[in-house]
This record gives C-alpha cells, structure tokens and sequence, in this order.
C-alpha cells in the first residue's frame, strides 16, 4: 500500500512498518532513560549509605579517642589514689606508736617534757615568703 506524501511528493513503501520502527525506537528511548534514571538513583543510594557509614565511623573514633584519653586519666588518678592510700596505712601505722604521738604533739601543739625548751624555726617555704613579703 503505497500512499504518497502531498509536501514532498514522495511515496511511503510499508507506513505500517515505519510506525512499528518509530514505536519500536521510542520504546527502546523510554527504557534507556528508566534505565538511567534508575543508575542515578542506586548509585545516589549508594553514595549516600557511604557517606552515612563514613560518618558514624569517623564519629565513633572520635568517641574511641575521647574514651581511650578517659582512662588514662582514670589510671593515673587511680595510680595517685593508690599512693595516698599507702600514705595513709603508713600513717596508720605510725599513730599506733606511743612515741610518734608524743613527737606529733611536741611538733604541732608545743608540748614540752620536764626541762625543754622549744624553739619554733620557720619552714623553709614560709621564709623565702616572708622575704618576698618585706622586699615589696
């Protein structure tokens, strides 16, 4: 069936068959860009559930370095709790001692035995103060 075209005075051989063509290419048009558009969308999926992983791991070593800096100090003011605990059982001992006690009160409270005499010396730190003190 041939039919001829006013404008350019041609004759179509098969119009079916050109339909079925143009169908066919616009068809394979609108799967090509389904098929695109689908990319995008998985590989924006896809960059987004990195970024997000990217994120919470970056964050979680942060956390792990700020913990980690937490128990180093922990140690060490555990390490100091520790030597002060040893003072005071030292110090424990000491105050069961008949003999500390009485050089304890002769020292803080100027107890005195029979025939001494005390003399009360600034430490070393107090007199270096007291010189700043004078010299201003």
């Amino acid at each position: 069936m041939a039919r001829s075209n006013p404008r350019n005075n041609t004759t179509q051989l098969h119009p079916e068959f050109n339909q079925q063509q143009k169908k066919k290419q616009n068809f394979q048009k609108r799967q090509r860009k389904i098929l695109r558009n689908r990319l995008f969308v998985l590989f924006g999926g896809f960059f987004l559930i990195i970024g997000f992983l990217a994120f919470t791991y970056h964050e979680q070593q942060q956390k792990l370095a700020e913990k980690e800096q937490e128990r180093i100090e922990m140690n060490e003011k555990l390490e100091a709790k520790k030597e002060e605990n040893q003072d005071l059982q030292t110090q424990i001992k000491r105050l069961n001692d008949d003999e500390y006690i009485a050089q304890l009160a002769r020292e803080k409270l100027f107890f005195s035995k029979k025939g001494e005499v005390i003399f009360s010396l600034p430490k070393q730190g107090e007199n270096d103060k007291e010189k700043a003190d004078s010299e201003n």
